[in-house]
């Protein structure tokens, strides 16, 4: 399918074999500091949530831990290079995600708590480094038109049901969950700035339903979507599923109103974090496909 490869004037299979794939490597390497950078903010949220006033529990180094090591395995998985040059093309971007981390516990952690949550972020990094080596890599053979046929189908498919995810949380928010908590009157002025902090998550849905609908309408165009295209989709409904689950568990502790809002938070976050797996299966696709046939 054209979707995925381009022919020639001899009908002969044309690929682009770029030196870095899908961006600069320095700009790789940029972004993977950023997101190390977030999983500090993400250690510290999860962390919070088992917080026992006036020490540190087990529970929340470990969720500290837990949280961290399967983030930046996420990270990087989605920065590391695909291009089949085996796992040491990945150290740069490898470092550069567990930087931070290192910065972060070195100088200001103490060494107990510190130790596991450093090591804890260096596996969840190798581990992503890992996994984008294996899930991409593939055998160099012709790929017969049937399986190139369902690859884009498969591709359509993901982007069309993010899509519809994406949809549905937009939807949701506003209609079933700001006019609760906005008429929550035992909170007061916070409940106006909650309803504010949500009608601002719904604008990012809203552009990542953007990006997504117009890498869709670049497949039906007979290109793949990007990967930079499909990694904002993919941290943006991530961030939000985040959100989404924390304000959740937060109200699930009031009226009956406010639980209405609890559940169908908790239901947005489901659906942002559908929209992020869909996005790392539509990588895989388009990555296989392109390795498959150079």
């Amino acid at each position: 399918m054209r979707a995925f490869a381009k022919t020639g004037p001899a009908g002969q299979p044309q690929h682009k074999t770029p030196a870095v794939p899908f961006i600069h490597q320095c700009d790789q390497i940029a972004i993977a500091l950023f997101l190390g950078m977030t999983a500090l903010i993400v250690a510290f949220a999860a962390a919070s949530a088992f917080e026992t006033p006036g020490t540190t529990s087990i529970r929340e180094i470990g969720a500290a831990c837990i949280t961290t090591a399967l983030y930046l395995a996420f990270c990087e998985f989605w920065v590391a290079p695909r291009d089949g040059r085996g796992f040491a093309a990945t150290l740069p971007t490898l470092i550069a995600v567990t930087a931070p981390l290192l910065v972060a516990v070195v100088p200001w952690t103490p060494w107990h708590q510190g130790l596991p949550w450093l090591a804890s972020g260096c596996l969840g990094g190798v581990a992503g480094a890992v996994m984008a080596q294996r899930l991409i890599a593939r055998p160099r053979r012709e790929m017969p038109t049937a399986r190139l046929g369902n690859r884009a189908r498969n591709c359509h498919c993901c982007l069309r049901a993010g899509l519809l995810f994406l949809a549905a949380v937009a939807l949701v928010i506003p209609i079933g969950v700001i006019p609760s908590v906005m008429a929550d009157a035992a909170h007061g002025t916070s409940a106006h700035t909650n309803g504010i902090f949500l009608g601002l998550t719904v604008v990012f849905d809203l552009l990542a339903g953007l990006v997504l609908g117009l890498a869709g309408w670049r497949v039906r165009e007979q290109d793949h979507p990007s990967q930079a295209t499909l990694g904002i989709t993919a941290f943006l409904a991530l961030f939000l599923g985040l959100i989404y689950c924390g304000m959740g568990a937060l109200y699930s502790g009031y009226g009956p109103a406010l639980r209405i809002a609890s559940f169908l938070l908790f239901l947005c976050a489901v659906f942002s974090l559908i929209t992020t797996a869909l996005m790392t299966v539509t990588s895989v696709i388009v990555d296989r496909a392109r390795l498959e046939q150079e």
